[in-house]
């Protein structure tokens, strides 16, 4: 057997118990093996704890060792960085908590948080870079125009106020008004960016992240006018449609002018 071939067994076997051990090893090898599996596991569920820690109080110790198990089992890392551990386990706590909606989204935050803080270093587009950018600007090009976003900014439309339970579950946590607290009467969107060396996040209207949304895939400004004009009206969307983007650029969430 190559060492490729070893390797890729040694690797295997921590994944799963039913992997098939080396033929030759004796049972000393076999339990020493047993032993490293169990704190290779062990390692990577403190990992999963600790990049999401306030989902691990919301559902409580036991359930979340539970499920941060079967998701490695299912997704096992396949990165170089333990910071990789944890991709993916929002969308698995969304399958094991169907009826908790709080649970999954609260987990998105956290990771979509920590992406935020890894993400590539980028100066914001700030007002009088936009005012540069856009001074010879007539009406066709407002409608033409288009902008680059920051790395690691995310969206996702949330039920629950994800600031309130950022906060009940913060240094001093009540877990069980965290539990307690009701959804949101209307979903809204959930943004998180960078905001210099700290990680953020806000709640904003469904209009505004469906706009965000066209625009962070290659939308114009105009095409997104155009869709709240469809959702709100043309009063309303046109008053949105200044205010967001004064917000998108006063939170420093565009990059460039395109």
């Amino acid at each position: 057997m190559t060492l490729a071939a070893q390797q890729s067994q040694f690797i295997e076997a921590l994944m799963s118990d039913d992997a098939p051990l080396p033929e030759h090893w004796q049972a000393r090898e076999r339990a020493g093996y047993a032993i490293y599996r169990n704190a290779y596991r062990a390692r990577l569920i403190d990992t999963l704890q600790e990049t999401y820690p306030r989902t691990a109080l919301l559902v409580g110790s036991e359930a979340f060792g539970a499920a941060a198990a079967h998701h490695l089992i299912l997704h096992p890392p396949t990165g170089w960085t333990l910071d990789d551990a944890g991709k993916g386990f929002a969308e698995t706590l969304d399958n094991l908590f169907p009826q908790d909606r709080d649970v999954c989204e609260l987990a998105w935050t956290e990771w979509a948080m920590q992406s935020a803080f890894t993400a590539a270093d980028i100066t914001p587009l700030d007002g009088p870079g936009m005012v540069t950018a856009t001074q010879s600007f007539d009406d066709r090009a407002w409608q033409d125009l288009r902008l680059r976003f920051m790395p690691g900014l995310r969206f996702r439309q949330v039920h629950h106020d994800c600031r309130a339970l950022w906060e009940l579950l913060g240094a001093e946590p009540n877990i069980a008004a965290a539990r307690d607290l009701a959804p949101l009467a209307e979903p809204q969107g959930c943004v998180v960016w960078r905001e210099g060396m700290r990680a953020t996040f806000t709640l904003i209207g469904l209009a505004e992240m469906q706009a965000l949304a066209l625009m962070m895939d290659g939308a114009s400004y105009g095409a997104a006018c155009d869709h709240l004009v469809s959702l709100l009206g043309e009063a309303a969307a046109l008053e949105l449609a200044g205010a967001m983007l004064a917000r998108w650029l006063s939170s420093g969430w565009i990059a460039a002018v395109q």
